[in-house]
């Protein structure tokens, strides 16, 4: 016979944990979870989001409406959120 028990929720936070790259082809941000100090939580596998394509061109743009001062060419971690979103489905 089951039992019912209380799980505490607990906070969790997404960190960009890895970024690879293939200049002009694609980028691949592999994204993990941590607790509020920022260590990664155990047992877990990375979720990878590889932008390729019109993403890839649309992340090297310059002053995206999503991002409008950023220099074209380049990108920061910040950048790469958008596009984990769009290809989350957000």
């Amino acid at each position: 016979m089951p039992r019912q028990i209380d799980i505490p929720a607990q906070v969790v936070y997404e960190k960009i944990v890895l970024v690879e790259e293939s200049p002009n082809s694609w980028v691949r941000a592999s994204v993990g979870k941590t607790d509020a100090s920022g260590e990664l939580l155990p047992n877990q596998v990375a979720e990878q989001y590889m932008i390729d394509g019109a993403n890839l061109t649309e992340l090297l743009t310059a002053n995206p409406s999503w991002s409008p001062n950023k220099p074209g060419g380049t990108y920061d971690n910040e950048d790469l959120w958008h596009f984990i979103d769009i290809l989350r489905g957000e």
